[in-house]
């Protein structure tokens, strides 16, 4: 009697949000998904979710890392466990036959071979790029900028403190709306036109007209100064110069993806794999990249709709591609 044949693998780059769910999927689909993540522990961005999110159905006030304690525990119950705290060395390979070498998180290399490849990589929050061109900005304290993520952290410390956002998006606008809820004095720094939702630009616009938030349009930061008793913050916009005073700056400037396996990628499989002019990877209806085998879901190739709702169920949709390109062959 012949052994029954083992299932064919998968190896899944990143579990955050899409490559839990598309472990899950492939794992019920009958792969073996190995998911293989950088960072000491899986969720991704959603580690650093620290509000209630109200906008998940069926999942109603839930912070990010609770999300995350969800989804990690289901997959568990179906025995796809994340391998955590990665580094990968090199990806090469064709599609049906691709080969990965990691270091895990207690320095062993290893090797992994599958049939197809799924880039779950998400995106990284732009940090101290956004300021490091600013004369100054070396020597204001660590403690002083929080990036991302982190401007979240701390709302309620905020009151009565004044606060210079950086940034024009959503989460932006949002920060200002919270911030100026409870009590800080904000100064929004646009340094173009706002891409926030109405709704947030308008309670924006309102705590404006409260007092409660002055916004500075088209406005740059050319120079930082800190000392005990704060930051001074130079502005240059049409409206001229400008110095604001402030304890804290929030950079909110948005996300970039998180491409970092393409230094490991091998130049044959890194030629194919197509970037829209941000960086984020091109991908089908399906989730098929422009090389052969090789897919991707989540944040990292999808720019118009980043969130938590979408990657899981882009995780879902690039599963179920590669169980049907698999089974075609």
């Amino acid at each position: 009697m012949s052994e029954p044949a083992h299932p064919p693998a998968v190896v899944v780059l990143g579990a955050g949000p899409a490559g839990l769910s598309a472990g899950l999927w492939l794992k019920h689909l009958g792969f073996e998904p190995w998911l293989i993540e950088s960072q000491p522990t899986p969720g991704g961005m959603q580690n650093l979710n620290f509000l209630p999110n109200d906008w998940v159905l069926g999942q109603d006030g839930l912070t990010g890392p609770q999300l995350v304690e969800r989804f990690v525990a289901h997959a568990a119950q179906f025995g796809v466990r994340p391998i955590t705290g990665c580094r990968v060395g090199e990806i090469s390979g064709r599609a049906g036959a691709f080969a990965l070498r990691y270091a895990t998180a207690d320095g062993a290399i290893r090797q992994a071979t599958c049939a197809a490849l799924l880039i779950a990589t998400g995106t990284r929050y732009r940090g101290a790029e956004v300021l490091a061109a600013a004369p100054g900005f070396a020597a204001v304290p660590a403690g002083r900028i929080f990036y991302g993520p982190y401007a979240f952290a701390d709302l309620a410390g905020c009151a009565g403190r004044r606060v210079v956002i950086v940034g024009g998006g959503d989460n932006a606008y949002e920060n200002a709306r919270l911030l100026a809820e409870r009590g800080a004095h904000v100064d929004l720094v646009l340094r173009s036109a706002p891409r926030a939702q109405r709704h947030l630009r308008e309670r924006v616009d309102a705590a404006a007209a409260a007092g409660a938030c002055r916004i500075h349009a088209a406005a740059h930061i050319v120079g930082l100064d800190a000392d005990s008793a704060g930051i001074a913050v130079a502005l240059r916009s049409p409206a001229g110069a400008a110095e604001l005073r402030t304890d804290r700056i929030h950079v909110l400037a948005g996300y970039a993806p998180d491409t970092g396996f393409l230094a490991v990628t091998a130049s044959d499989l890194r030629a194919s794999l197509r970037r829209d002019g941000q960086g984020y990877l091109v991908v089908d209806a399906r989730c098929r990249t422009g090389a052969a085998g090789v897919y991707a879901a989540g944040d990292i190739c999808n720019p118009v709709f980043p969130s938590v709702v979408s990657a899981v169920a882009q995780g879902a949709q690039a599963a179920k591609t590669i169980e049907l390109d698999l089974r075609a062959r």
